[in-house]
Parts: C-alpha cells; sequence; structure tokens
C-alpha cells in the first residue's frame, strides 16, 4: 500500500500566489484610475454649470462688464468655491458681443476651463 500526499506543492502555491498579486495589482491600478477619471469628469461638469451660470449673470444684465476688459467674480457651487473670470469681447456680427467665461477652482487660477457665448446688445427687432 503507497502513502500518497495530498495537496498542493509549496511550488504550486508560490506561483497561485503570484498570479493572485499580479491580478490584484491590475485591479488597484484600474481602480485609482476609474477614481482619477470621476473626479476630473466631476470637475469639468461643476465648473461648466458655474460658466453658464457666469453667462446668464452677463445676458440678464446682472454683472455689468465694460468691452475688452475683465473681472473675476467668485460663486459657490456644490459647497465649493469656484473662480471665473468674464470678458466681453466683439464680433463681426453688428449688435452681438461675445462673452467668454474662464472658470478655476483656485482664485490664482490656473482658469484653464472656457466656455464662450453671445450676448444681443442692439435695440429690439422691428417688423415693417
Amino acid at each position: 500500500m503507497k502513502n500518497k500526499a495530498l495537496g498542493f506543492t509549496l511550488m504550486e502555491v508560490l506561483i497561485a500566489l503570484a498570479i493572485v498579486s499580479i491580478a490584484l495589482t491590475a485591479l488597484i491600478k484600474a481602480m485609482g484610475q476609474n477614481i482619477t477619471t470621476m473626479n476630473r469628469v466631476k470637475e469639468k461638469n461643476i465648473s461648466h454649470w458655474v460658466a453658464m451660470q457666469g453667462i446668464a449673470m452677463v445676458q440678464l444684465g446682472l454683472l455689468q462688464i465694460s468691452p475688452n476688459q475683465e473681472t473675476t467674480q467668485d460663486t459657490l457651487m456644490l459647497g465649493e468655491h469656484w473662480y471665473w473670470r468674464a470678458q466681453l469681447g466683439t464680433t463681426p456680427q453688428k449688435g452681438f458681443q461675445r462673452i467668454t467665461i474662464l472658470v478655476s477652482a483656485n482664485k490664482n487660477g490656473p482658469f484653464n476651463e472656457a466656455l464662450v457665448g453671445f450676448k444681443y446688445s442692439g435695440t429690439k427687432y422691428e417688423q415693417s
């Protein structure tokens, strides 16, 4: 009667542990990248909302800006302070002004996120 040992050899256990450790390392790296991407998407969405709010304020006349000048404002959005700069510029179309809003999470910048809108500053359209 032969006595046969049951179970895994030390080499088999070490190879299995190496495979599991490589797989877990890849999983942790992928999760870290997903978290970074998710934070960036959140930042871009909020900065877009801040820029849209800034354009609406200029279009409605709640914020007065002189042409070719810049003003910096701050907004509290979702519990965070956001800083934005508004600029008015000219367009080739008579009566329209270009509104450029630059947004940053920091007061001193960088103001990377930009949104452009337009404002009609001419007289009301009258039909003849």
